[in-house]
């Protein structure tokens, strides 16, 4: 047993000098580029999604049963108020309107027999050759005739009337669509639509702002901003801007109690038909009223389990996550509501190789007005 004692005692010296080796070097900083978070003047902006519609949407129907006797509009064509779409058979509402006018005359001259008689009775009854009671059944008579007179001229303006329905056209200026009414095809009130004709030059675009937006949108207006202080665009797919600027066509007077949200509708001209109702697309609605405003990029934001989040350089030059509130979104960048300060650095290219904790070096990022992308400060065009 006294003979193992050396031999431990050996290789404990042996293990303590393997410890005194120097520790592992830290890795490197990781290199990152950062964007300095900075107050800009920033015009108040909204931007929300919308759908476009006819500024009129028009059913036209059959207002007398007849048949198409023509069609006399090329389907998905511009046509004006007043052209003619369909013409509907009309000799036997020509009949009907003779009828009436034969009506009519008939009316007429018994009502100037009544006329008359009622003037003789009048004549001899101070004479005493009629009694009251005659003359009351003269002047019943003349009464009677009149009436009859007027439900015949009525029933005349009816009859003409609906001789003119046998001509249908076109209420208001638009585009018409599709139709399954056809020559020989017998219509009536009860078919339904025969076309739907829609007005599309201005078009509007509809879409719905918040509570909070709603009051910032009535309180811009109440501070005096006419309709035409407020710069109004339409973007498309992909962002892309719409040639025409619009206008505020409407405002809602209430927000609704179950969404949260108010109607709005923009309008805009759309006199090449680019726009048809039913798209989906971009409002962007900005005033010329600037405040101070803190942006992020938007390539910088990062969402986790609690929301939205950016990595901050801190002073000693390690990465922190930090959770933030935005206002809402611009093209590139989002306008920050809490939780980043001026002067604060945030990650925003090399993100992926990164985490909270890891020390950085950094390379100063800032916006390139050639290209509206950040870029290099060394390369960015101010």
């Amino acid at each position: 047993m006294k003979s193992t004692l050396p031999l431990l005692f050996s290789a404990c010296l042996l293990l303590n000098g393997c410890g005194s080796a120097e520790d592992p070097a830290p890795p490197p900083p990781v290199g990152v580029g950062v964007y300095e978070i900075r107050p800009v003047d920033l015009n108040r902006q909204w931007r929300v999604s919308a759908r476009t519609e006819a500024v009129e949407a028009v059913q036209v129907q059959a207002r007398v049963n007849a048949e198409v006797t023509a069609v006399l509009f090329d389907r998905g064509a511009r046509v004006r108020a007043g052209d003619v779409l369909f013409r509907l058979e009309d000799e036997p509402l020509r009949d009907q309107m003779r009828q009436a006018e034969a009506q009519v005359e008939a009316r007429r001259s018994a009502l100037e027999l009544a006329e008359r008689n009622l003037a003789r009775g009048l004549e001899v009854a101070d004479r005493g050759f009629l009694s009251a009671a005659d003359i009351d059944k003269l002047r019943d008579a003349a009464s009677q005739a009149q009436s009859a007179l007027t439900a015949a001229e009525a029933a005349l303006a009816q009859a003409s009337l609906n001789l003119d329905y046998t001509i249908i056209r076109a209420p208001i200026d638009g585009r018409v669509g599709d139709t399954v009414a056809t020559v020989g095809n017998v219509v009536g009130p009860a078919s339904g639509p025969l076309v739907r004709l829609l007005a599309t030059d201005p078009i509007v675009a509809r879409f719905q702002l918040t509570d909070r937006e709603f009051r910032e949108l009535i309180r811009q207006r109440n501070l005096g901003l006419a309709a035409d202080q407020f710069e109004i665009r339409l973007l498309l797919e992909d962002d892309e801007p719409y040639a025409w600027p619009g206008e505020l066509d409407f405002v809602d007077i209430a927000v609704d109690e179950t969404t949260g949200t108010a109607q709005i509708t923009a309008r805009f001209p759309n006199p090449d038909d680019e726009l048809v109702p039913g798209l989906f697309a971009t409002v962007e609605i900005e005033t010329r009223e600037q405040q101070p405003a803190l942006l992020v990029p938007k390539q910088a934001v990062r969402r986790n389990q609690l929301g939205q989040f950016v990595l901050v350089v801190q002073p000693d030059q390690t990465v922190a996550e930090r959770q933030i509130t935005l206002e809402r979104e611009l093209r590139v960048a989002s306008v920050v509501a809490a939780g980043l300060e001026p002067g604060e650095l945030v990650v925003v290219e090399g993100l992926q190789k990164v985490r909270a904790g890891n020390a950085v070096q950094t390379a100063h990022y800032d916006w390139d007005n050639d290209t509206g992308l950040l870029a290099p400060v060394e390369r960015a065009t101010p």
